[in-house]
């Protein structure tokens, strides 16, 4: 797959976006882990797929996916997943960079006919992962297409066309769904919301951001975080399609998800700030200079903020002052672009080279978590 056939030209102060810059010449993915109970479910290399039963001293490798000892399993090429994976019932789904979907069964399996499918009928790579909507998940591509499928059979869905629905502007962003609300953000800047149900925009025409938008939340009271690679970050009312205020302008792109507490939203950008914005006021709490690249969403623990950063530094960060509690070089953790996850009171986190570690807020240290059991 060649990666000029999707990476097109962004808009303003980013003319084109450099491989080298985003990860995708070579594409490793950078998906959470995602915790149920005392399983996570993690990504340790490429579209290797892991369920692991956490312990004290690491976890055990419950099941790995795929099998390469499996023929039906030998043929599914997600080539890396950006995404979490969807928990729908009793398929776990995932959306691949190569444009291939899959749904397993809970126990890791891809069995035909037990309820578990996959498809590779879409245009483009699936760079931002997909969303879950009750029976639906829904996802864009580098071909500008945004898709709405069933969980069921990935099929298509309502008045959801199975062609996708062509919106300007790549789509590299997650989508995020909020009551019967789809919103996608494009990198042509636009920011677009739907009705699940019937397919038609919610507002009169998309929101304009002025800038790729690589990443989108919802942040609570009808309010949407709009950061962009022109370096704004706007904050946009759900219900119109309208900024609550103009833009807040940082020093770099703005690729990531905002922490969230007290009405404050944290977050960094590509010139290695972290920004304490005060989301009633517009104005900043706080900066502090973390020196490299943060494209992960931080965490919050206790009073401390967690940052990881695309040197393989993680950061603890006082969370009132901006301050520097300590910072730790993770060695093998490569670059750190996946968000950091807060589970039983530690920050995990898994970088680029697919090996797990957990933050220590109380000792301000980090480790390596071993998982065992690894074919």
């Amino acid at each position: 797959m060649s990666l000029r056939r999707f990476l097109l030209p962004a808009i303003g102060a980013v003319a084109v976006l450099s491989a080298s810059c985003v990860g995708f010449s070579e594409p490793r993915g950078w998906a959470e882990p995602v915790f149920r109970s005392e399983t996570a479910y993690v990504f340790l290399d490429k579209e290797e797929f892991v369920a692991i039963e956490l312990d004290e001293f690491g976890g055990e490798a419950l099941w790995v996916f795929p099998d390469g000892d499996l023929d039906s399993e030998k043929e599914i090429e997600l080539e890396a997943v950006y995404g979490p994976p969807l928990f729908a019932g009793d398929r776990i789904i995932l959306a691949g960079f190569s444009g291939e979907m899959v749904a397993l069964g809970t126990e890791g399996r891809f069995v035909q006919g037990r309820g578990n499918w996959t498809r590779d009928d879409v245009k483009g790579a699936i760079v931002g992962g997909a969303v879950l909507a009750d029976e639906m998940f829904a996802f864009g591509t580098t071909e500008q297409l945004l898709y709405v499928r069933s969980v069921v059979d990935g099929g298509q869905v309502g008045p959801w066309p199975l062609g996708g629905k062509k919106l300007k502007g790549e789509i590299w962003s997650q989508p995020i769904v909020t009551g019967n609300h789809l919103f996608v953000g494009t990198m042509a800047g636009n920011l677009y919301a739907f009705d699940l149900e019937t397919g038609e925009e919610v507002w009169k025409r998309p929101f304009e951001a002025g800038g790729a938008i690589g990443e989108l939340q919802d942040i609570g009271q009808g309010v949407l975080f709009v950061p962009t690679l022109r370096g704004e970050v706007w904050l946009v009312d759900a219900e119109v399609g309208r900024s609550v205020r103009g833009s807040f302008k940082a020093g770099g792109w703005v690729w990531t998800r905002p922490a969230v507490e007290g009405g404050i939203a944290y977050f960094g950008d590509f010139e290695g700030n972290v920004y304490a914005l005060d989301l009633g006021t517009g104005r900043t709490r706080w900066v502090y200079e973390a020196g490299d690249k943060v494209k992960a969403q931080p965490v919050i623990i206790g009073g401390t903020l967690i940052v990881g950063d695309e040197a393989g530094v993680v950061h603890f960060v006082d969370l009132a002052t901006g301050n520097r509690r300590n910072t730790v070089k993770v060695d093998g953790a490569g670059k750190i672009r996946a968000n950091l996850v807060e589970k039983g009171g530690f920050a995990w986190i898994i970088g680029t080279e697919g090996r797990l570690f957990r933050a220590d807020p109380e000792t301000l240290t980090v480790i390596e978590r071993e998982v065992r059991g690894l074919p």
